[in-house]
């Protein structure tokens, strides 16, 4: 059975269905990333799951989202 790692980063700054995808699209392109799971909280913060067969660089997480045009404001385990 292969082990799956997960972090959930809290995210400011997305308000629409275009933002869901330009997240996706840059944390999707880290390097041992293997699934995205976006829940959008518009005016809010929103949730970012990362999945992967090894944890994920949160530094490249960060800079992902901050390429997209959005701020990582916290690490949930």
């Amino acid at each position: 059975m292969e082990n799956i790692n997960t972090t959930t980063y809290t995210v400011e700054g997305m308000t629409c269905a275009h933002c869901v995808s330009s997240v996706s699209t840059g944390v999707g392109q880290v390097d041992g990333v293997t699934s995205v799971e976006v829940e959008l909280v518009p005016e809010g913060t929103s949730s970012v799951r990362v999945s992967g067969r090894v944890p994920a660089d949160a530094d490249a997480i960060s800079a992902a989202v901050d390429e997209a045009g959005y701020v990582v404001t916290g690490v949930l385990a």
